[in-house]
């Protein structure tokens, strides 16, 4: 139902809900969680009830949190309204980090979500909603952070157990409170744009995101002549999965070979394969960051 109003509403869809005030927003999602934005001055009145009718509207200020720490995190952080600092500082606990979150589908029991996220992450502090598909977590940063479970197998276990999709941004380390709502405003930006500039994929760490959100931005040429450097391996897919995780270790090839479990000469042959095939010199660090640009940008033109 969604992909149809895209083409019908394509004018007044917004891409970056927040570019325009949220006074003017319209936010409708499915049964499915998908969420489409709006821009109500490009509607006419009889269109936007109809949507408002058919669809579940999603205002954040209509969210009511749990009274205590939540509410007033909800009013400072989301409504960014003015809150004694000394209240919320009482319940968290730095250094800290969000922990972002998107189901797609429906929670039949909310309070049990909320249960198997708290003890899947446990050392976080808060659980807020932000929407009925959209919440965070703050999780102070300890000893005990590193030996939480892994995010895929975090993922793994609320779609076995509520049959819902799970997407997960890990926010990055945050040491000052004051510093708290303007990285909790940029994460929520950049995680609503990851998922719909990588709809594969489930699970983001802020700093692996940059270069897609940088690629995303580029101009049609410059992707093409991006694209035109590795057209020479473009094919050989096992070789591009072998460059990609030698540059994701630090171009590291002993370490790279024992994570793909192969010898680190067959790794090493790779990387000189590619090295003379494109020309390019992987082993050399500003070569490296532009190849895992390219990488990114390949991997944005595969989802479209």
């Amino acid at each position: 139902m969604l992909n149809r109003l895209k083409s019908k509403y394509a004018y007044a869809i917004v891409d970056d809900p927040y570019t325009i005030s949220s006074a003017f927003r319209l936010t409708v999602a499915d049964a499915n969680g998908d969420v489409l934005t709006f821009d109500k001055r490009q509607l006419e009145f009889e269109e936007k009830d109809m949507l408002e009718t058919i669809f579940d509207v999603i205002d954040p200020r209509s969210v009511i949190a749990s009274p205590g720490i939540e509410e007033d995190l909800y009013t400072w952080l989301v409504n960014e309204e003015d809150t004694e600092l000394s209240l919320i500082k009482k319940y968290i606990s730095l250094p800290c980090r969000i922990i972002h979150f998107y189901i797609k589908g429906s929670l039949s029991e909310q309070s049990d979500f909320e249960e198997a996220m708290k003890s899947l992450f446990p050392s976080s502090v808060v659980f807020l909603w932000l929407n009925p598909f959209k919440g965070i977590l703050i999780e102070k940063i300890d000893n005990d952070s590193d030996e939480s479970p892994t995010e895929k197998s975090i993922v793994d276990t609320i779609a076995s157990d509520f049959y819902v999709q799970l997407s997960l941004y890990i926010g990055t380390t945050i040491s000052s409170l004051e510093n708290l709502r303007s990285q909790f405003s940029w994460e929520d930006r950049v995680f609503d744009i990851v998922k719909k500039v990588i709809p594969s994929k489930n699970i983001f760490i802020e700093q692996e995101v940059i270069p897609f959100l940088m690629m995303n931005d580029l101009t049609d040429e410059t992707k093409k002549t991006m694209s035109e450097m590795l057209s020479p391996v473009i094919e050989d897919q096992a070789l591009l999965d072998s460059v990609k995780v030698f540059l994701e270790c630090n171009m590291n090839v002993s370490l790279a070979a024992k994570k793909m479990y192969m010898h680190r000469n067959t790794l090493q042959y790779r990387v000189d394969k590619f090295i003379e095939k494109t020309s390019i010199d992987i082993k050399q660090f500003p070569n490296a960051v532009a190849v895992y640009f390219m990488f990114a940008m390949l991997h944005l033109h595969r989802e479209d």
